[in-house]
């Protein structure tokens, strides 16, 4: 009986120690970082071309924004207006101005999501091709969307048109 009672007496106080322990221990509280580094987080410097509806029924139109995120990524981002809720849409770059009627794509991006009118995966399209954004100005091409093969909105870029808007 007596080591019963030693034994709970031992537990209790090893217990009552590790709480204690635990107790004493100072807790600091941390508020959350909600700042980034300089820059971060931003890209500052774009080109961006108007899409044009290519069917007046539709009339989906809107802007292909080219950003320089460093020397070697250059970032797209599609926005469209009066795309259709629950539809895809392929968007690509094709090579040479609108008007030639070129069917050589040159790049596949991302296809637009007809319930936001942007990309579907993510909010960019990374190329990763040194010097992109450098040499976009020479860029001898258009951006076509599409809906299976009919062509819903479309722009030159580059050569073939000057940005509607810009920032350097």
């Amino acid at each position: 009986m007596k080591n019963i009672f030693i034994m709970r007496a031992l537990i209790i106080v090893s217990a009552l120690a590790i709480a204690f322990a635990l107790s004493s221990c100072e807790q600091e509280f941390f508020e959350p970082e909600t700042s980034a580094m300089p820059g971060g987080g931003t890209v500052t410097t774009y080109k961006a071309y108007t899409l044009g509806a290519a069917d007046a029924g539709d009339n989906i139109y809107g802007r292909v924004v080219f950003y320089r995120y460093s020397a070697t990524v250059t970032l797209v981002q599609i926005g469209l207006y009066n795309t259709e809720v629950e539809t895809s849409y392929v968007s690509e770059i094709y090579t040479g101005a609108l008007a030639d009627g070129s069917t050589t794509v040159d790049l596949e991006l991302d296809d637009v999501d007809g319930d936001t009118g942007a990309f579907a995966t993510s909010k960019y399209f990374t190329i990763k091709d040194d010097l992109f954004y450098d040499n976009l100005d020479a860029y001898n091409a258009n951006v076509k969307v599409k809906l299976g093969a009919i062509v819903v909105s479309a722009g030159d870029i580059g050569l073939n048109a000057d940005p509607v808007a810009m920032q350097e």
